[in-house]
C-alpha cells in the first residue's frame, strides 16, 4: 500500500492517528491523576467546583472507568460526536488540575484537537460538510497549524523582529535548561554538556541567527500546511527537525506541541505499517522467485 497524496486519509491512516493520539493523551492523563493530590491554587474550570472532590481517589477511578470507556467508542468510531466531546471536557478538566498546581506542560493542544474533530462530526450530522474522512484529520492540522501561528505572532509582538538577534542571549535559556536538568538528576554530564553547547553557540552566532530566523518564519507561515496533504507532510518533518535542533541546543522537548504534530501532520505509525508491508512483500516475491 502506498501513501495517495490527496485531501482524504483512508480509515487505515485515520485509525493509526487515533491509536497513537490516544495512547499519548491518556498517558498524560493517567500521570496527572497519579501525582496531583491536592489543588494549589484552582483555575479555570476547577474555579467554579470543588476542587477537594476532583482530587478524591473515588473520583479518579470512576474519572478513569469512563476514561477508558471513551477511548473504547473513540478507537471503534461510535458515537463520535458525544465521545469526542466528552474526550475535550475531560482533558480539559484533568490538564486544569496539573496547571492549578502551577505545572504548565502546553498540553492544551490534545484537548483543541479532541474538540476539532468534535466539529468535524458535527458539520457531518448537520450536512454542512460531509467528507468526514478529510475533516476530522484536516480539522486537528488546522489547531495544530494555527497554535504555531500564534507562537510566532506573540514572539514577533512581544520581540518583534530583534527576537532573532535576541539569540546572542540564548546561552542564559541553555545554561538554565541543563542546570535544571543537573538539579533534577545530579548528573555532571549535564554540566559539561551545557558548557560545549555554550561554547559552540558562542563560535556560531551567525549560523544561529539564521537557524532562529527560519524557525520564527516557519512557526509564522505554519498556516500553509492546511492546504493539502502532502504539504501537511512536508512540513511536519521541518517542524520536527525543528524541534529536533531546539531539543539538541536547549534540552526541551514540549511533547503536548510536537507529538500531536508528528501524529497528524506525518503519521509515523502508518508509515512504519507501510514500511513492513513493503518488506513483507518484497521478502515474498525473493521467496517465490528462489522457489521458482
Amino acid at each position: 500500500m502506498k501513501v495517495i497524496w490527496n485531501n482524504n486519509y483512508s480509515t487505515i491512516e485515520w485509525n493509526f492517528m487515533k491509536i497513537s493520539f490516544v495512547i499519548f493523551w491518556l498517558n498524560a492523563i493517567v500521570t496527572i491523576l497519579s501525582k496531583n493530590n491536592f489543588i494549589a491554587m484552582p483555575i479555570g474550570l476547577l474555579s467554579f467546583l470543588q476542587p477537594n472532590s476532583i482530587i478524591d481517589i473515588s473520583f479518579k477511578l470512576m474519572c478513569l472507568i469512563t476514561i477508558m470507556v471513551a477511548i473504547y467508542f473513540y478507537i471503534m468510531e461510535k458515537q463520535m460526536i458525544w465521545t469526542t466531546l466528552f474526550l475535550f471536557l475531560i482533558s480539559v478538566l484533568v490538564f486544569t488540575i496539573e496547571e492549578s498546581n502551577g505545572i504548565f506542560r502546553r498540553n492544551e493542544l490534545f484537548s483543541f484537537i479532541f474538540f476539532s474533530q468534535f466539529l468535524s462530526y458535527v458539520f457531518k450530522a448537520k450536512n454542512i460538510d460531509s467528507n468526514i474522512q478529510k475533516n476530522r484529520v484536516q480539522f486537528s492540522v488546522q489547531v495544530i497549524a494555527i497554535g504555531y501561528t500564534l507562537s510566532a505572532i506573540s514572539k514577533l509582538n512581544v520581540s518583534g523582529l530583534n527576537w532573532v538577534f535576541d539569540g546572542k542571549k540564548m546561552p542564559l535559556q541553555i545554561m538554565k535548561s541543563y542546570f535544571y536538568s543537573y538539579v533534577n538528576d545530579g548528573n555532571n554530564f549535564f554540566i559539561q554538556k551545557g558548557n560545549e553547547m555554550i561554547k559552540t553557540f558562542n563560535n556560531n552566532l551567525y549560523l544561529v541567527y539564521f537557524l532562529l530566523g527560519f524557525s520564527l518564519l516557519l512557526e509564522f507561515f505554519a498556516v500553509i500546511s492546511i492546504l493539502n496533504k502532502k504539504i501537511s507532510f512536508i512540513y511536519g518533518l521541518l517542524l520536527l527537525v525543528m524541534h529536533i535542533g531546539i531539543f539538541w541546543v536547549l534540552d526541551v522537548a514540549i511533547k503536548g506541541i510536537y507529538i500531536p504534530m508528528l501524529i497528524f501532520m506525518v503519521n509515523p505509525l502508518f508509515l512504519f505499517w507501510i514500511i513492513l508491508k513493503k518488506i513483507k512483500n518484497t521478502c515474498m516475491m525473493v521467496v517465490g522467485y528462489r522457489v521458482q
